[in-house]
């Protein structure tokens, strides 16, 4: 099957190309609660010379998926190429065109949405078909790249991917897949969205994006809105709504004449660059100004040296002498979705780049909002615009980028205001799991709903929690100070794992799943993982651990598995530990949390 490319660029005079057009039969749909979605899915008699044509806009929209394919219609029909007839979709953009592929014969067809964004077509960048990784479950080989659809991803979760593909449409609304399905870590040489939210279950095909959304009962298999997505792109800043057919329309009507609006529209172009030979920047970029990603970086808190960076050849310290920190001992740290590095310290939170220079907010304290001076824990600026800080003993903060939100015990249905660990559940828009002196506490912040483990409503092993992760199965793991880990993938089914089942200590202080499905716990005595129903160690003996004592833990883009302690910094590379000490050039081995991410240069 050759491949549609769509419309071209846009000329610079846009004309129809059709003789008469008459409506056939017709479907109008009206968006519950919004106005401005009323449009038609026409079925059109389309003269094109001598010849009289069917363009079935409507037959191709119910085949093909109907809503749940391509949401409601966002246009009418209409023209923004000669000689095409083009209607835009939440979801997706649906083409009657020529085939010079296929003999210049006219079709219609879903235009291949994504590559408009990371395929390289209309001027985007090609982020290829992500070749290397190969999903080992049962499914279907398609297209060029050789990639499988399946009903589950290749770390093994059931998606349903491969039903819903079937189920709506199959190639002739998708397309064919340029990736596995796997998690999207949003690194450097992989396909993705920038500004999408990383950890989902996402799969890339020609003309969609399925997303895989575990919490979701009623729909775990969503779409990205790829057609509101380029309809912004072509018609940037909002022209799209100066065109007619982008308005609501009122309905079509079988037998009646139908003419397209005509879009001729050439994207304002940006002032001349001066020819003048370039000078030096005076000053360190602003927030306000774009900023330059330079790589992944691995971040590192420490006690008593600030903030440490390592971009896989060196080190590099922000402290007090060389950042806007106040105080050097980082009781926690966060890269967000914008690449700014967050440290929660023992003088409040700080927000910093690569060269340790503070943007906005770049220091909090009581005195404007923030719960606690101590911050022990962050999480958040994925999703959303909220960052979520834990206080010892004084619960936790929001802040949404302008004003503070505190919630204890007194004021929220936490459990208790002495807060270990507050951490983002993976696969969720805006779900939190909250680790405290009085068991784990689930927040759901969209419906404002709280779900409790503590030992007098289930059989979570202690309510001294110190860490909460969702495995890649959708089961809960709950750390504690001294009673191992816990495990539920549903109120009537606990396992429980302390030093008996292989466990380093019964203390544990963090938990990572990583991206092939492992269950990283740090603890007092050790790294322990958990894989075939069984845990292993690394420790200072058997593996040259920095130390026994870890404290936190990391994954980078390459699957290493990275662990502060309080010897220095672990890093597995999924054969053998590697120790960064002062030795190795560590400015300080006193590590007390870790964190991976692209970080931004001022």
């Amino acid at each position: 099957m050759a491949l549609a490319l769509g419309p071209a660029t846009l000329a610079a005079q846009v004309t129809s190309g059709f003789g008469p057009i008459t409506v056939e039969k017709n479907t109008f749909l009206s968006a519950p609660g919004n106005p401005e979605l009323q449009h038609n899915i026409p079925q059109l008699t389309v003269t094109v010379g001598s010849e009289t044509l069917r363009a079935d806009f409507q037959e191709f929209f119910e085949r093909t998926g109907g809503l749940q394919r391509w949401g409601f219609p966002t246009s009418e029909v209409h023209v923004e190429e000669t000689g095409t007839l083009t209607q835009y979709y939440q979801r997706g953009v649906v083409d009657f065109h020529r085939r010079p592929d296929l003999g210049n014969i006219y079709v219609l067809e879903r235009r291949l949405t994504w590559d408009y964004f990371g395929g390289g077509q209309g001027g985007s960048p090609d982020l290829g078909a992500e070749a290397g990784t190969v999903n080992h479950n049962s499914g279907e080989q398609l297209g060029p790249w050789n990639h499988k659809v399946s009903n589950f991803s290749v770390g093994g979760v059931r998606t349903g991917f491969l039903d819903f593909f079937h189920a709506f449409g199959g190639v002739q609304a998708f397309g064919f897949p340029k990736t596995e399905a796997r998690r999207d870590t949003n690194a450097p040489g992989t396909v993705h969205i920038p500004a999408a939210t990383p950890e989902f279950i996402r799969q890339y095909f020609q003309a969609a994006v399925m997303e895989f959304h575990p919490l979701s009962a009623e729909a775990p298999v969503q779409l990205r809105l790829l057609g509101d997505d380029l309809r912004d792109q072509k018609y940037p800043a909002g022209a799209w709504a100066t065109f007619g057919a982008f308005r609501a329309a009122v309905p079509l009507t079988a037998g009646q004449a139908f003419t397209p609006t005509v879009i001729n529209y050439t994207p304002a172009q940006p002032p001349p660059t001066a020819t003048a030979a370039a000078t030096p920047s005076p000053a360190p970029t602003t927030a306000l100004e774009p900023l330059r990603v330079t790589g992944e970086v691995v971040v590192v808190g420490t006690t008593d040296g600030g903030v440490l960076l390592y971009d896989g050849t060196n080190w590099r310290q922000l402290d007090t002498d060389r950042s806007v920190l106040s105080t050097n001992r980082v009781q926690a740290v966060l890269v967000d979705r914008d690449g700014q590095i967050w440290a929660g310290t023992d003088a409040g939170l700080f927000r910093l780049n690569r060269n340790g220079h503070g943007a906005a907010f770049d220091q909090a304290s009581t005195s404007n909002g923030i719960g606690s001076d101590s911050v022990s824990s962050l999480a958040g600026r994925q999703a959303n615009d909220f960052l979520w800080m834990a206080h010892p003993r004084q619960g936790a903060s929001r802040f949404d980028g302008q004003s503070w939100d505190r919630f204890r015990s007194d004021n929220t249905r936490l459990s208790s205001s002495d807060v270990r660990q507050v951490r983002a559940v993976t696969g969720t828009a805006g779900g939190l799991s909250f680790a405290t002196a009085n068991g784990a506490v689930l927040y759901d912040e969209g419906a404002d709903s709280w779900f409790f483990y503590n030992t007098d409503t289930s059989e979570i092993a202690s309510d001294d929690i110190t860490a909460v992760e969702a495995d890649l199965e959708g089961a809960l793991w709950f750390g504690t100070s001294s009673a191992g880990v816990s495990r539920t993938r549903n109120p009537l089914s606990w396992d429980h794992f302390d030093t008996g089942e292989g466990l380093a200590s019964n203390n544990v202080r963090d938990i990572l799943i990583a991206s092939d499905g492992t269950v990283w716990v740090a603890t007092a005595g050790g790294v322990s993982w958990f894989r075939n129903n069984e845990f292993s160690t690394a420790n200072v003996v058997n593996a040259g651990l920095p130390s026994n004592s870890a404290r936190a833990l990391a994954e980078d883009s390459q699957g290493h598995i990275w662990v502060a302690t309080d010897g220095g910094v672990g890093r597995f590379d999924g054969s053998a530990w590697t120790a960064f000490t002062t030795g190795q050039g560590l400015p300080t081995n006193n590590a007390t949390s870790i964190a991976v991410g692209v970080v931004v240069s001022s």
